[in-house]
Order: C-alpha cells, then structure tokens, then sequence
C-alpha cells in the first residue's frame, strides 16, 4: 500500500493511509432502514472512516489473502460501505483499485472481489486495476520488486483517472 501511495502522491495526490488492524468493524446486518437516519446504525470505528471515504476522490483497498479470499476486516469493511449507497451514492464516481498479498493462491477471486464490490458501489476502475504479491512471510512484499513496481504503477493509475474525472 505504501508504494501505491507514493505512485499516487507522484502523481500530484494527497494520500491518506487508513489501517483496518486494531479497528472495532462489526458486520454489517443489512439494517432496513440503512441509511435512513444519516448514520449507520451500528456505532464502531466506520464512522470515523466514514468522512475520509466521502471526501477521497479515490481509494485502493489492500487485503492479505487468508484461504483464497480476503481477510474479515476487509470483508467487514467493504459490506459496512453499503451505508455509503444508501445514504445517498457517496462512492459513486470515485476511482478505486485493489492490492492483494499472500501465499500461494486466490490473489485473482480475492481482486475480482472486490473491484466487485467497489463497481458495485459505483465507482470506477482504472485498466489494470489490481496489484498483488506472492509474499507469505510478514513484510516479504516489502523485497518483492516485482509486486512493489506494480504496486506503484496501480497508484499512478488512480489517481490519473481520478485526475482526468474532476
């Protein structure tokens, strides 16, 4: 994520990095009424990443890849933004891309998920809009050249396009 950051930040963006680690992000329970009163119902740490979503012009999402699919916290994240639909389309026309890392498998259906998710919610994908390692061990993506190169060109990308839409 950081090298993506910085191709962003190359490219003239301001850069916000936001770790999901260490946040409280309960599951979305698919409220009724979502949206309705302005706030998601449930009070946890989305509601401070909330107001940094709807200001961003675009947002990479970065998961490590655990049994061929993103992690829970990104999965709790991705679901908790469909108050940003329903409140009012806050995502829709923002630029967005994808970063994986893991081991051996899953990094393609882990991407594909999510840009899913993020069309879903009406944003924009740049060509080519996911990067991935192959890391396992902890930091190891950090050596990876080949991973860390993509991860910056994903970030120029971004924020081209995120540049070209305003």
């Amino acid at each position: 994520m950081s090298e993506a950051l910085k191709g962003a930040e190359a490219k003239g963006a301001e850069t916000v990095f936001i770790s999901l680690a260490g946040k409280n992000i309960k599951g979305c329970n698919a409220c009724p009424k979502c949206g309705a009163a302005g706030k998601c119902a449930i009070n946890d740490d989305m509601q401070e990443i909330y107001p940094i979503l709807e200001s961003a012009d675009a947002i990479i999402v970065a998961s490590p890849v655990y049994f061929g699919m993103y992690n829970a916290q990104t999965k709790a994240f991705l679901d908790r933004n469909y108050y940003l639909l329903k409140s009012g389309g806050k995502l829709a026309g923002k630029v967005g891309g994808v970063i994986t890392v893991g081991g051996r498998s899953g990094h393609d259906f882990t991407a594909v998920a999510m840009m899913e998710a993020l069309t879903l919610y009406g944003m924009y994908l740049p060509p080519n809009a996911f990067a991935e390692s192959m890391s396992r061990e902890l930091g190891a993506a950090a050596t990876e050249e080949k991973a860390m190169n993509a991860a910056k060109a994903l970030g120029e990308r971004v924020a081209d396009l995120a540049a070209k839409l305003k």
